[in-house]
């Protein structure tokens, strides 16, 4: 006849509690190295989000603080409809074998009031008309070829305010100075330029002019301090050839995020191609997502490897502590509680070294931030980018309990289903 199962009864959460503390410090060393498991996993994801999270936050607001959000080219979208179509009603030719082309140049057309319409749009903090254009600079027997920017001071500044990266000179002297050229740190380190210095510059098609150097300006940004420099709007049109052209209109929004939407919101009002700044560095941004994907693997194994740790303690402690769950069961413990007993040793796990991880990972971006490293690529830095978002520790507790509470699962329904008759008569155990 088979024994009467025991009576059971309930038990509080603090008997729970004690139970399961009990089980994990009988075994120190091997729930220490699944403490460690998880502590790894975390730390791992908050030292590696930093470091990639604070690469990106720098090229983002380096590029944000030195370029428009949207800019407006001069390129329309619904250009001139074909020659024999303007012609229609008459006849003039059978064909067209090759049409000559416009000796019009680009420009936007009535730019005034499309900067007056644009300043209107809601999401548009300011707007400002430029001109762009390659420009040959000498100095000292050296030439270099620099991207020129025509530019209204006073509207401009709304929009890239340049002036407060000026480490030499003053920016504001192109206001008034109708032969002043702003140019990079890079630039004037080529050349060895100094304020007051004199160049010559030409461009094709163009009036070949002396300009004067009255301001030398750093963002930051090597590509830019390398190639930039800004003169007057009226200066820029006649050293590029181009009277009274607007080649572009430069926009500032006061959310950057919108840049993608209102730039397709203004190609549809005015006609002409628009850019966000997110279409213009859209191959730096699509590495980024490429480099947050590999880390989330990385961080995601290693999360994987520490899951596996806890699984495998719980397995050994089921396994070795048998004959206790068989006790517990005798006086009256009901699966659930065991069930509750090793889930909770699960949490407990990966809460200490979830917040272990917090604690290390913190240290760890401290000590980066203060690694001297000297970069110089898509941003300039002298020391270790890192970005310290507090969501980092948030996810990475909650990733150590999500793997903690998973890992436990099979040893926790296992743990439940030992029957303390079968242990006694030997069966298991």
């Amino acid at each position: 006849m088979k024994a009467p199962a025991p009576r059971e009864r309930a038990f509080g959460a603090r008997t729970v509690l004690f139970v399961a503390l009990r089980q994990l410090w009988d075994r120190k060393l091997l729930n220490g190295i699944a403490v460690g498991g998880v502590t790894l996993g975390v730390l791992t994801l908050i030292a590696m989000s930093g470091i990639m999270q604070g690469f990106q936050e720098k090229f983002t607001r380096s590029i944000l603080k030195i370029s428009p959000h949207v800019i407006l080219y001069d390129t329309e979208l619904r250009p001139e409809a074909p020659l024999l179509a303007r012609h229609r009603g008459g006849f003039v030719a059978a064909r067209v074998a090759h049409a000559s082309p416009s000796e019009r140049q680009a420009r936007i057309k009535r730019p005034d009031e499309v900067v007056r319409a644009l300043r209107q749009l809601p999401e548009v903090e300011a707007a400002a008309g430029s001109l762009a254009g390659m420009v040959l600079i000498e100095y000292g027997g050296k030439t270099r070829s620099i991207d020129l920017r025509g530019i209204e001071l006073a509207q401009q500044e709304k929009v890239t305010p340049v002036s407060q990266y000026t480490v030499s000179g003053s920016f504001s002297t192109l206001a008034i100075a109708s032969d002043g050229l702003a140019v990079g740190s890079g630039v004037a380190q080529d050349l060895g330029l100094k304020v007051g210095d004199v160049v010559h510059a030409a461009a094709p098609g163009g009036q070949p002019m002396d300009l004067k150097v009255v301001a030398i300006y750093e963002a930051g940004v090597p590509p830019v301090d390398k190639a930039r420099a800004y003169a007057l709007l009226r200066t820029a049109q006649t050293l590029l050839g181009r009277p009274d052209t607007i080649g572009r209109i430069e926009v500032r929004l006061r959310d950057p995020d919108d840049a993608f939407r209102v730039s397709a919101r203004v190609e549809r009002i005015f006609g002409y191609d628009a850019e966000s700044w997110q279409e213009a560095n859209a191959n730096f941004l699509g590495l980024f997502e490429m480099q947050n994907m590999i880390v989330s693997f990385v961080i995601g194994a290693i999360l994987l490897v520490g899951g596996f740790g806890i699984l495998a303690v719980q397995i050994m402690i089921v396994l070795s502590k048998q004959r206790d769950i068989a006790i517990l069961r005798s006086v009256g413990f009901r699966r659930h509680d065991i069930l509750r007993i090793f889930l909770l040793q699960g949490v407990i796990v990966a809460l200490v070294g979830g917040l272990l991880g917090d604690g290390l990972g913190k240290i760890a971006l401290l000590q980066l931030a203060k690694l001297k490293v000297h970069v110089e690529g898509l941003v300039k830095s002298d020391t270790f980018l890192i970005y310290e978002d507090p969501a980092f520790y948030v996810w990475g507790v909650l990733f150590a309990l999500v793997v903690g509470v998973v890992a436990s699962l099979v040893p926790a329904w296992r743990g439940s289903k030992v029957e303390p008759v079968d242990v006694l008569r030997g069966q298991i155990g």
